[in-house]
């Protein structure tokens, strides 16, 4: 019974310590092109990120001016994904930030209920100095229902 105790002493010490753990950002990590301009891409709340409504989003889509960013696994995105979209893993998005056009508003998007694996992409986006980063309110299910255009396979 003394072995128990101490050892879930010992995994909540490691859990509070690993949650105090903070990767620091890096200029390496840093986009390397010039700052992007939109309206409304602001954030200094922690869980707060700007959202793009599905009907503005369609309008930026058809006109050529966003490049949209499916955050989900390649295995969902191979599934069924926006048009034209590219699919980067939020993990990985990131280091592989160079593959966006720059240019155009970039729109986040995933399958959550409440956008947070986009919202979490485009925060980390924010973060990491693009100015005109949304997340996609309704995200893949939404623009689907919507009868936007979709795609299926891996680009």
């Amino acid at each position: 019974m003394r072995k128990s105790a101490v050892l879930a002493v010992l995994c909540v010490l490691g859990l509070s310590a690993a949650a105090q753990m903070k990767v620091p950002a890096t200029p390496s990590a840093a986009p390397k092109r010039g700052t992007l301009q939109a309206s409304g891409a602001r954030t200094n709340v922690p869980g707060q990120f700007p959202r793009i409504s599905i009907a503005d989003a369609q309008k930026l889509y058809a006109s050529g001016q966003a490049v949209f960013i499916d955050v989900r696994s390649n295995e969902q995105f191979t599934l069924g994904h926006i048009k034209g979209a590219k699919g980067i893993p939020g993990s990985q998005l990131i280091r592989r930030f160079n593959e966006v056009t720059p240019g155009k508003t970039v729109i986040t998007y995933c399958a959550c209920s409440a956008e947070q694996s986009s919202g979490r992409a485009a925060a980390d986006l924010i973060a990491h100095g693009v100015k005109n980063v949304f997340a996609l309110k309704g995200g893949w299910h939404e623009w689907k229902s919507a009868g936007h255009p979709v795609a299926a396979g891996p680009k």
